[in-house]
């Protein structure tokens, strides 16, 4: 027998398949065909697999036909080809939106006589719809050659599986949708560089305006053209922001003949006759007769007495590529002492069409270097976080406007077991291209961290990040990072990681010069670091290089912006650097300050950045490494050694969670991991409890059921800690947590520094009542 999912009015078929929006949702399916073939594919398969039927089909419902995209089975057609849109009961399916369920066909009389029924030799049928934003598409059914009954178990089965295959189609289709948004935005992209260029060739023909270094030296210049174009003795230029005038950025080109007014340097008011030409845009011509009878010629209000009398006039508006107005040239008295003509204004016109072109541009420039000014600011460290392994400070100086801002940057990170990640790096090219690069890089690193990577495991994968990146914004088509490229190829970078425990460091670099450790002696040297290949460049490995750093040490970081300039090769920068840090200084902002003056008592024509850092190793006897045989028995001896190092620290309050943790960690570590085990628990601005293990497999987080014997430990660990995570070695591996210090934790009666209320907290189904029971905690410490 056949049946619906649920009772109701039946929708009209004709309706529901024609609906734009459902085959707007197919076509979209269609389009990415190669997407979605292997996961339609998968799903038929495990259709067949799961409900042990002969074959098994996948067909996108349009309106007149549907499209077979996955099909199993000798009888059944198979991706890419075509069926009507009724074959296999497919309009029905998608029409109710429900399961179709056939038990035996030839004792349905309504759908027996189906050409899919004898084309198939199909006697039992169970179909579901395949629904994309709510809209039915398609349908995901499987058929076996003889009667069967399909129980409820078994739909919900199927539905589950269409319902999955679904969204993975959803993540395809968002995939291919990024890729389009990406290619628009690609395009987009290329419209404003060729804009950009347009605006370029515009400029060139005026040479010397679009030479100027400076938006007040492109005025000076558009000014003294303008005067030696036309032949006057006399003209301004004056650019207003909005046509506020006590805002204008103003130049004069004088003759001699009014040698005397060239300190005259009065602001306009803004009531003259200039307002009059940029408020219009239009360009105005008067003889000395029309200008003195004007009643609006003298703008200067109180200085006009002073202004440098006037000839005539002729001005002619600025105007910015989208009709704004940027400002005005005005001329006055011309050399041959008669009027200004109509082709003195023509010519004017045309200057001040190629003067605004690079007028604007400039100011753009500026306005450009002071966005990429503030994103890097704001992409770069405000404030470095205090850590108990290291004191650091450090300094970022941008280039000139003109060379534009690089991609310089610094960074510490926390790490686990209290150590820290020491980063430097500099993005090759200027402007906003590579102050975007130089963010996106450094959240790479920074997300790399949390996963603890070795320093050349972390460059390796940011070397992959930075191919792809290349690759998928066409550096290797020509773009030119130097002058506002996509391509991040030849950045550089050092990864360095401090352990205050053991008072060593680890740093692996990519292209970037060695960082100078000072010794508490006072001498300097460089650290001799196997520099690498630079990132982007891909196929040479990365290498780490292990260092002591004795307490009173001093570790400096930099990039070649603040030892290399035009003045100076980058080794006798190096040289100056590294006696410049061996100036005795009260405090490490001190010392930034010395080095900085020292080398850089300019502005740097790149960026420039320092990082000075002081590790301090931690207290012995604030750490405690403990051996750990794989004998069950372990448990308890070490449970109860931390619990007595707690009360010797004075943190008894938290000793009943840190036994906990304890407890979980080291039973693991016997049960699942491989010797030699070791623990280490560190007091530090939290309690530290790290487990290592000789196995490389890592735990993971699950949902134990009811009556599992195990399966609890981690997620009571992940519950009663700030934090916990994995971090591999190339021996092993180590589980680590942090737990908050006495009052640190939140407020609150019955709650642990963890966070967590104890007394009846199930944890997967157990109270802490049951965790004896588990094995988990002992009234006796000793057993």
């Amino acid at each position: 027998m056949a049946e619906l999912g649920k009772a109701g009015d039946p929708p009209n078929p004709a309706t529901v398949l024609r609906e734009p929006a459902r085959l707007a949702a197919v076509d979209a399916v269609r389009a990415v065909d190669q997407l979605t073939v292997d996961a339609f594919a998968r799903s038929v398969s495990l259709a067949v697999r799961l409900l042990d039927a002969r074959m098994a089909l996948i067909s996108l419902a349009g309106a007149d036909q549907q499209f077979v995209r996955a099909g199993i089975g000798t009888a059944v057609p198979r991706h890419g080809e075509r069926e009507r849109v009724d074959w296999g009961f497919c309009s029905e399916v998608v029409v109710s939106g429900r399961p179709l369920v056939i038990d035996d066909v030839r004792n349905d009389s309504e759908h027996r006589s189906d050409l899919a029924v004898a084309a198939t030799g199909m006697r039992a049928y169970l179909g579901v719809p395949l629904l994309l934003e709510e809209l039915p598409i398609g349908v995901l059914y499987v058929l076996d050659t003889k009667p069967r009954l399909w129980d409820a178990e078994q739909r919900r089965a199927l539905e589950q599986l269409g319902t999955s295959v679904m969204s993975e189609i959803r993540l395809r289709l968002d995939a291919a949708e990024r890729d389009r948004l990406y290619e628009r935005a690609a395009a987009a992209a290329v419209a404003e560089h060729r804009r950009s260029r347009q605006l370029q060739d515009l400029a060139r023909a005026s040479l010397r305006i679009n030479a100027a270094p400076s938006l007040e030296y492109a005025l000076q210049t558009v000014t003294e053209e303008a005067r030696a174009l036309v032949g006057t003795h006399q003209s301004v230029t004056s650019m207003t922001r909005n046509l506020r005038w006590a805002q204008a950025i103003n130049a004069v080109s004088l003759s001699d003949k009014y040698s005397e007014y060239r300190f005259f340097d009065a602001p306009p008011v803004g009531e003259g006759i200039y307002v009059l030409v940029c408020r219009d845009n239009q360009p105005m011509r008067m003889t000395q007769e029309e200008l003195e009878a004007h009643p609006a010629w003298r703008g200067f209000g109180a200085y006009a007495p002073v202004h440098p009398p006037m000839r005539g006039w002729l001005a002619v508006p600025l105007i910015a590529t989208d009709g704004r107005n940027l400002g005005l040239i005005q001329l006055s008295d011309k050399e041959d002492g008669g009027e200004f003509t109509p082709d003195d204004e023509a010519i004017l016109v045309q200057l001040a069409q190629l003067a605004s072109a690079s007028i604007e541009k400039a100011a753009a420039l500026e306005n450009q270097y002071e966005i990429a000014r503030t994103l890097q600011s704001s992409l770069l460290p405000q404030q470095l976080p205090e850590q108990s392994a290291v004191s650091a400070a450090s300094r970022y100086l941008p280039a000139a406007p003109r060379a534009g801002v690089g991609g310089d940057w610094f960074d510490v990170i926390g790490l686990s077991g209290a150590r820290v990640a020491l980063v430097v790096g500099d993005v090759v090219g200027h402007g906003i291209h590579a102050a975007a690069a130089m963010g996106r890089l450094r959240t790479a690193v920074r997300t790399l961290a949390d996963v603890d990577p070795t320093p050349e495991e972390l460059l390796t994968r940011l070397d992959d990040l930075v191919n792809r990146q290349s690759a998928e914004s066409g550096a290797d088509d020509g773009a030119d990072p130097a002058h506002g490229g996509t391509g991040d190829v030849g950045t550089t970078c050092l990864y360095a990681v401090y352990d205050p425990v053991t008072g060593r460091c680890t740093l692996a670099g990519a292209g970037h010069p060695a960082p100078i450790m000072v010794s508490p002696d006072g001498s300097a040297d460089f650290l001799d670091l196997p520099s690498g290949p630079p990132l982007g460049v891909g196929g040479v490995p990365f290498e780490t290089v292990e260092v002591e750093v004795p307490e009173g040490s001093l570790l400096a970081f930099y990039t070649d912006g603040l030892v290399e300039s035009r003045q100076r090769d980058m080794e006798a920068g190096l040289e100056e650097l590294r006696q410049a840090l061996t100036e005795p200084c009260d405090s490490l902002e001190a010392l930034c300050d010395h080095v900085v003056k020292t080398l850089l008592p300019e502005p740097p024509s790149d960026d420039a950045a320092l990082l000075l850092v002081r590790p301090h190793a931690l207290d012995e006897t604030r750490v405690a490494t403990w051996d750990i045989a794989a004998e069950p028995a372990e448990v308890a001896r070490i449970r109860a050694r931390a619990a007595r190092l707690l009360a010797t620290w004075g943190l008894e309050e938290i000793g009943f969670v840190t036994e906990l943790v304890v407890s979980e960690l080291v039973t693991n570590a016997i049960r699942y991991g491989q010797p030699p085990i070791q623990m280490r628990l560190i007091y530090d601005r939290s309690i530290i409890c790290e487990v290592s293990d000789a196995s490389s497999t890592a735990p993971h987080l699950h949902q134990a059921r009811i009556y599992d014997e195990g399966g609890r430990g981690l997620m009571l660990v992940a519950r009663l800690t700030q934090r916990w995570g994995t971090r591999h070695a190339r021996d092993g591996k180590t589980i680590w947590c942090e737990q908050a210090l006495p009052g640190e934790g939140p407020a609150g009666e019955g709650l642990p520094v963890g966070g967590l209320p104890l007394e009846g907290l199930p944890v997967d189904g157990l109270s802490l009542e049951d965790l004896s029971a588990e094995g988990l905690l002992s009234s006796d410490p000793e057993q």
